[in-house]
């Protein structure tokens, strides 16, 4: 059994608009990138998963990119959380 490999960000808002903007910001830097993560939003609480499966689940040089990325944003945005 292949071990799965992940970079997980769990994240809590101040409110569901502020997460649903945090995510479009997300979503356009990983447009941008090509690589996006998988995301699981339930209200105010927002997780980020990150890994490649073309790489069978492992975490590449492309997900740290994209961690660099929401690390940018999470620093921009840092009014936001709860």
């Amino acid at each position: 059994m292949a071990m799965e490999e992940y970079l997980v960000y769990r994240l809590k808002f101040k409110s569901f608009s502020h997460a649903a903007e945090f995510l479009k910001r997300v979503a356009e830097v990983a447009d941008r990138l090509g690589h996006h993560p998988d995301v699981e939003l339930k209200y105010v609480n927002l997780t980020l998963r990150l890994t490649t499966n073309d790489a069978g689940n492992k975490i590449t040089e492309k997900d740290r990119r994209l961690a660099e990325e929401i690390e940018k944003i999470i620093a921009e945005m840092r009014d936001y959380f709860a």
